[in-house]
């Protein structure tokens, strides 16, 4: 693994690492985030959110700004803690440690664990309890993806016609006929189009993985699903939302009661190859 810190656009001083045909850039002086993913030298795979966009922020200074962060679900009005805190860093191995300056609005400490394959990223995702009382939360990993692409979402296809398949949960301003989103028995496709109407749905499906293809690179991503245990949002372990400007593809970790000073644990892989098609 190569790393190096450099200026990037608006981002400022971030922290790049290559590894084979994987690169990903990291913003020191915000986040905790990735925002930057490319593979085999192509551009930027996530969405870049302009310096001076006002869609996707809040009035108390939160900003999408695009590509992976982690927040906490169900989601809430503390779900939008403007991260705008310089990050640390620390180079182990043959990893890449990330740790957020402590969440004042829920008194939790996130940290990432990064490590790159040459066609992989494998994110152990980590959230400390600082709180004297427990608490109840779910890890959701999101990742803004730029527009333009294709999104497959696998559907489990069982034989037993007494047990349901699969849970689908829809948000209120959802349209169903949406012409970007196509229902099937095996999958739900996604085509983005720049339409000023959101979407969001969470799907409770058992493979633990979702594609998105754009920019001729294929983007997989993988996590592990846990039968028997409970998962937020009508029981989903995945979301996706789109926008006119990005899709976000988003897993949920089980809902974990983390005690204090403890901490839980969800882990993901992006699997990253050349869209043959």
């Amino acid at each position: 693994m190569h790393a190096y810190i450099q200026e990037y656009k608006h981002f400022g001083l971030c922290l790049f690492a290559e590894n084979g045909d994987v690169k990903i850039g990291i913003p020191l002086n915000f986040g905790i985030r990735i925002s930057y993913l490319s593979y085999k030298g192509s551009e930027n795979l996530f969405f870049e959110q302009p310096a001076d966009m006002t869609d996707i922020t809040t009035e108390e200074g939160w900003r999408v700004y695009g590509g992976h962060r982690l927040w906490m679900a169900p989601e809430s009005g503390i779900t939008y803690y403007p991260d705008n805190d310089p990050i640390t860093y620390q180079l182990v191995d043959d990893k890449i440690v990330l740790t957020q300056e402590i969440d004042p609005w829920l008194n939790i400490k996130k940290v990432f664990e990064i490590t790159l394959g040459k066609k992989t990223v494998k994110i152990k995702h980590i959230v400390q309890n600082l709180n004297d009382k427990p608490i109840k939360f779910a890890l959701w990993p999101i990742t803004s993806l730029d527009g333009g692409g294709v999104e497959t979402i696998p559907l489990p296809t069982l034989k037993d016609g007494f047990k349901k398949h699969y849970n689908l949960t829809s948000w209120y301003y959802n349209d169903l006929s949406d012409e970007r989103v196509e229902f099937s028995k095996n999958y739900i496709t996604i085509t983005h189009k720049p339409i000023k109407v959101n979407f969001k749905i969470g799907v409770g499906h058992p493979y633990g993985n979702v594609k998105y293809v754009n920019k001729g690179v294929v983007f997989e991503k993988a996590y592990k699903v846990f039968d028997n245990k409970k998962y937020t949002d009508g029981g989903v372990s995945y979301e996706t939302y789109f926008c006119e400007h990005m899709v976000e593809v988003e897993t949920l970790s089980p809902l974990f009661t983390i005690k204090p000073n403890k901490t839980a644990v969800h882990t993901e892989k992006w699997i990253l190859s050349k869209n043959k098609k």
